[in-house]
């Protein structure tokens, strides 16, 4: 009876640890992506990623911006309707790739009309010289960076 109860404490346990680590591991992509006419329709208080590229404009000094109190003011546009856009506020590290036109996410949520960033939460997206040298021979990039489907 010994061994019954503790193979049942065994397999409790297990079961236990396994949903705590399946829980855990998908905890981070619960947040939904969205781009910047998403936004447009979107409540205050719920969480997004979102997704875009950096609008003409942002301060040439990002990274001190980004580590005052007013933190680092920048405008995000929709990457298929460019008049779409969506004011920042971040705080925390900024990547060295920060630049007008670069594509990024950042993790926050809507506080009358401007999205609040989550501290550190500021990712550059770097398409790859492997990707930039298919656009050169024409072909089609994954994205929407056009080129001709032809060759690939």
């Amino acid at each position: 009876m010994k061994s019954r109860s503790r193979f049942a404490i065994a397999l409790t346990l297990a079961a236990v640890l396994g949903g705590w680590l399946v829980w855990t591991s998908i905890g981070g992509s619960l947040e939904t992506y969205t781009s910047p006419s998403g936004l447009v329709t979107t409540s205050n208080g719920t969480t997004y990623r979102l997704n875009g590229k950096v609008a003409p404009g942002s301060p040439a000094d990002a990274a001190e911006r980004a580590q005052t109190a007013e933190g680092l003011r920048f405008v995000v546009a929709d990457k298929e309707k460019a008049a779409v856009t969506v004011p920042v506020v971040y705080r925390g590290n900024v990547p060295d790739a920060f630049k007008d036109g670069r594509e990024i996410v950042v993790t926050g949520r809507m506080e009358n009309g401007v999205f609040q960033a989550e501290r550190g939460s500021l990712i550059t997206l770097c398409p790859s010289k492997f990707m930039e040298e298919q656009a050169k021979k024409g072909k089609t990039m994954p994205g929407g960076v056009p080129g001709d489907s032809a060759g690939t």
